[in-house]
């Protein structure tokens, strides 16, 4: 079974955030702390080590103290930063999470991992929805998606069928994604009624 001693995080801050004005989205605050600061903290105890996958590593990405990879493969998508960081993980197991996320359960990785020491891979879903950007992956499964972005794969959703990636389902709303002005706001409501612990 995937252990935290043998897993590092990617957490994917690419995206343009076109519904939010082309922020980045990221570093958009909810109550005192960024949307990745709420990520990090909820992620870092679960696992060895954590990278930051962002379009560029500017100094406000590297201000959070991990290291941060620039995609190098701008505009193709999710896939591309998970791609370009990838070279850099160390551990046996990867996590990946996208960084709007910040109601993120402090169980994620052992539940998904119950599911990964059968299968090597497992993908969440909430409320009944299919979380593409949150997965744990052994190495085979990792190369197996790298390799589906080199032959022109962009749609995560496409491998996690094609693989029958077991899914684990989680309550929708520590899956909050902030997409919209709308989502910042209910994110703001969740963390001031006091439910962004559980």
């Amino acid at each position: 079974m995937a252990h935290r001693s043998a897993i590092t995080a990617i957490i994917l801050c690419g995206g343009r955030a076109t519904r939010l004005g082309g922020v980045d989205k990221p570093l958009l605050t909810v109550g005192d702390k960024a949307l990745l600061e709420h990520v990090i903290d909820r992620v870092r105890p679960q696992v060895d080590a954590l990278l930051l996958s962002c379009g560029i590593a500017t100094p406000a990405y590297e201000a959070f103290g991990h290291p941060v990879v620039e995609d190098r493969h701008a505009g193709q998508g999710p896939l591309g930063g998970f791609v370009s960081a990838l070279p850099q993980v160390r551990t046996p197991w990867v996590l990946t999470t996208p960084a709007d996320t910040p109601f993120l359960p402090d169980n994620l990785v052992a539940s998904l991992a119950v599911v990964c020491g059968r299968a090597g891979a497992a993908v969440v879903t909430a409320g009944g929805h299919r979380q593409n950007l949150a997965m744990l992956l052994d190495a085979e499964h990792s190369q197996s998606l790298a390799a589906f972005y080199e032959d022109g794969g962009r749609a995560i959703h496409r491998w996690l069928v094609a693989n029958a990636v077991t899914e684990v389902d989680f309550p929708a709303g520590e899956f909050l994604n902030v997409n919209t002005p709308d989502d910042l706001a209910a994110a703001e409501a969740r963390r001031m009624s006091g439910l962004e612990a559980g």
